[in-house]
């Protein structure tokens, strides 16, 4: 009788304990999410570009990229998490300092071989903690910022000075929670769990959002998810047109694709980084094909990695059309459905890069 006593007195005790982490659990996400104010249901994206000019940086000009990236950051109220492949801008180290001093949370994981670099060591001096990806084989290319685990900042953009003056960038802004979840847990499996390239997990909680105004996104993280087949389904649909910018293109199987619906009717045009055009590159092979392809003639890098299609689909992100981003490095890639006006602002960047 005594030991039955017992075992019931365990078992109110274990349940007890399971209610109380339940209960601690709920708490959480009620002051996660309590209090924050509801999406946008109308425009909630923007996109910027680098403005570079022949006769080197405008300083004063309000709308650099480091200083759009600046502006965003001073509005953190609670989190900011950040992943960038290499950060040695003053002004956005800055920003990140001045939001830590205000009470928020600042994490960032970046690239091991810019560990050492200045404005990641301040970062480090004030109590900022910093992971880096411990050598991992491939890079950590990400160059994406999540904040208030709302907003969503991503793109080609590294946060350096050449980044913003020098070379040619493009950012996404967005504001969607889920799709901030996808990044946060990308990011935590950095930060916390130091899963880097393919051991990072594959899961997505979010493959598919849709934005207020009906703009549909898709998620990818690079090279957990199947990257190749989204980005060849995208291609093989387009019935119209196809306009890419790409700093590095040496997938011989997206090339192959191109070609193909180049020779099935479909107008596709592209603009290559002139410095990585080698004997991998998907250049001459579309040149040989007859496709208009042009190297970068404009000063500074062309860094983009953008795909255009039916001028209503744009591919961005990290992620270089290469077999590094495919299987080593950890990349993030949006393919960005319905919106004919994000088509319509990446077109004029295309325009503008192929003069």
């Amino acid at each position: 009788m005594k030991r039955a006593r017992n075992q019931n007195g365990c078992a109110k005790f274990i349940g007890l304990l399971l209610l109380l982490a339940v209960a601690v659990g709920l708490g959480f996400l009620f002051r996660y999410y309590s209090g924050r104010p509801p999406e946008s249901t109308g425009v909630s994206w923007e996109v910027y570009f680098s403005d570079i000019r022949p006769g080197g940086p405008d300083k004063n000009n309000p709308y650099t990229l480091d200083k759009r990236l600046v502006a965003k950051l001073e509005t953190a109220a609670e989190r900011i998490d950040a992943a960038l492949q290499q950060l040695n801008s003053a002004p956005i180290a800055d920003a990140f300092i001045d939001a830590h001093r205000r009470g928020v949370e600042v994490r960032v994981v970046t690239e091991t071989k810019y560990i050492e670099e200045r404005q990641i060591e301040r970062l480090q001096e004030v109590g900022i903690p910093v992971a880096d990806d411990e050598e991992h084989d491939g890079l950590m290319h990400h160059k994406f910022i999540i904040i208030d685990g709302r907003y969503v900042w991503t793109g080609s953009y590294n946060t350096t000075n050449n980044g913003a003056y020098k070379n040619n960038n493009n950012v996404i802004w967005l504001d969607s929670s889920q799709l901030a979840y996808n990044f946060t847990e990308e990011f935590r499996e950095m930060f916390l769990y130091r899963q880097f390239g393919p051991t990072s997990d594959a899961s997505v909680q979010y493959p598919q959002v849709t934005l207020g105004d009906g703009t549909q996104i898709f998620t990818y993280f690079a090279p957990e998810n199947n990257t190749v087949s989204p980005l060849l389904s995208e291609i093989q649909a387009a019935e119209q047109s196809i306009y890419f910018m790409a700093f590095s293109f040496t997938h011989d199987i997206l090339g192959d694709a191109m070609r193909r619906q180049f020779g099935a009717g479909v107008s596709v045009q592209g603009v290559f980084e002139a410095r990585q055009v080698t004997e991998h590159s998907e250049y001459d092979a579309m040149l040989a094909a007859g496709i208009p392809v042009v190297q970068n003639a404009k000063s500074g890098m062309m860094h983009h990695k953008v795909i255009v299609i039916d001028e209503e689909t744009v591919i961005t992100g990290s992620y270089n059309f290469s077999k590094n981003a495919e299987t080593k490095n950890s990349e993030n890639l949006l393919i960005i459905k319905g919106n004919s006006d994000i088509a319509r602002a990446y077109l004029d960047e295309f325009k503008r890069m192929a003069q």
